[in-house]
């Protein structure tokens, strides 16, 4: 399963077993925003996207499947436990098979069976055998712990993922750390200004922001350095493979938003027939922001009539996200606003005019 995170490997699910507990799927009352899973992954010789090394046979790989969901769902068998024991994962032997946190919509089309089986099911409950180009995956519904994290990393010579830029030695990265730790810790101190002048990982364009993530998707020693904190609490000096780390915990944040994008000629992604110049589609825009200002307006309306985004069609409704996904310019206007406000905006693709719905 892709991860966000550029050093991102994986961290132990220890989930508890669910003793006396049917685990044969039961399709939740509410459908859940996002969930959190684990998988088994049984792949063979010749499947479209095999796990190298896999061997055996197409049916070996099924007879396989059918005894792992047998031993999974069994009372007294954690799931972590079963994805050691049977699945071809890579990362299993170290994550007991999490795959993360999802919302509907996440992954790829190819992998819509899992998906299905995630949402369609309880927490603690373990899938039927899907199949996927991997190969048979069992999945089943872990409770749902997340994470919002900055950081700084330093790299040294030797750590991993070090490229040739990085000269500094493992001695003079801790004498760094130390001196960067202090900083941050400082009455005032603006970690995301320390991140953006110091780190090594890409994140620091975004002063460290790695954004919101779940189990499984950081290495162990990060992780669990940052599950002792609180928010906005700071921990370090954290030594992980990559190399040493200054964590910062972050409050979870996720908003609705609904726009309305006005291209111009020129602007980044704007279609052939776009003719609007700059001026003629910012005035446009000002224009629009002013009918959605209107006690009695309609924004979804103004959207499908005006806005040259896809989500027109559904009244301009980008649906619910976190900081990063957006363009920078978009998201400090999107995430400044209070529910109800709106905002305007500008953006590599045009003249946005923003309005937060949650």
């Amino acid at each position: 399963m892709k991860t966000a995170i550029p050093f991102a490997l994986a961290l132990a699910l220890v989930a508890a077993p669910v003793a006396a507990q049917d685990k044969t799927p039961t399709k939740p009352a509410v459908e859940p925003e996002r969930v959190s899973a684990a998988h088994i992954l049984v792949s063979w010789k010749g499947a479209p996207k095999p796990v190298a090394g896999v061997m055996r046979s197409k049916d070996e790989a099924r007879a396989r499947a059918e005894e792992a969901l047998a031993f999974a769902r069994k009372a007294d068998v954690a799931f972590t436990d079963a994805a050691i024991k049977y699945s071809d994962d890579p990362n299993a032997q170290i994550n007991g098979g999490a795959i993360g946190v999802y919302p509907r919509g996440k992954l790829p089309p190819g992998f819509k069976a899992i998906e299905d089986a995630m949402f369609g099911m309880e927490e603690g409950q373990v899938s039927d055998i899907v199949e996927t180009a991997m190969g048979f995956h069992i999945l089943s519904r872990t409770p749902l712990v997340e994470y919002a994290a900055a950081h700084l990393l330093l790299m040294y010579v030797g750590s991993r993922n070090a490229g040739p830029e990085i000269t500094r030695t493992r001695e003079e990265a801790v004498a760094l750390i130390g001196k960067l730790m202090a900083e941050a810790r400082a009455p005032g101190a603006d970690f995301a200004a320390l991140a953006r002048r110091h780190s090594d990982c890409p994140s620091k364009e975004k002063g460290g922001d790695l954004g919101i993530f779940g189990p499984g998707q950081m290495v162990p020693e990060f992780e669990a350095a940052l599950s002792k904190l609180k928010e906005g609490e700071i921990a370090g000096p954290v030594e992980t493979p990559f190399g040493y780390h200054l964590i910062r915990r972050l409050p979870i944040v996720r908003i609705g938003v609904s726009h309305v994008l006005v291209p111009y000629k020129g602007a980044e992604r704007a279609a052939d027939d776009v003719a609007h110049t700059k001026d003629e589609a910012k005035a446009l825009a000002q224009r629009i922001l002013e009918l959605a200002k209107q006690p009695d307006a309609d924004f979804g309306a103004l959207a499908r009539k005006y806005s040259s985004c896809t989500s027109a069609a559904k009244g301009g409704d980008l649906g619910v996200f976190e900081r990063g996904k957006m363009v920078p310019e978009f998201d400090d206007a999107a995430f400044a606003l209070k529910v109800g406000d709106i905002a305007f905006a500008e953006t590599p693709f045009g003249f946005h005019v923003i309005k937060r719905t949650r």
